[in-house]
């Protein structure tokens, strides 16, 4: 996690160092290219956690994913107890 960091603050401090080197033209059209940019609305974290998990979405055939694992679980078992 720190190396991520790291490197996330390296590149930072890249992309300071670059805007520092352009003229005051180029850094005033930064400037007002970044005041433009409209602020993405936070979400609430339940629902960027469903939206990370949206690959059953659509099943009808698993509403609960906890139940599901557990009909899994006991179709293995039984699987295994029929080789035996």
């Amino acid at each position: 996690m720190q190396r991520t960091e790291t490197i996330q603050g390296e590149k930072f401090l890249d992309v300071i160092r670059k805007i520092e080197g352009m003229t005051s033209s180029q850094q005033r059209f930064i400037q007002e290219m970044l005041s433009q940019r409209k602020q993405a609305p936070a979400l609430p974290k339940k629902r960027i956690l469903k939206k990370s998990f949206g690959l059953w979405a659509d099943r009808g055939d698993i509403k609960s994913s906890t139940d599901y694992v557990n009909q899994l679980r006991g179709v293995a078992e039984q699987s295994t107890q029929a080789h035996y």
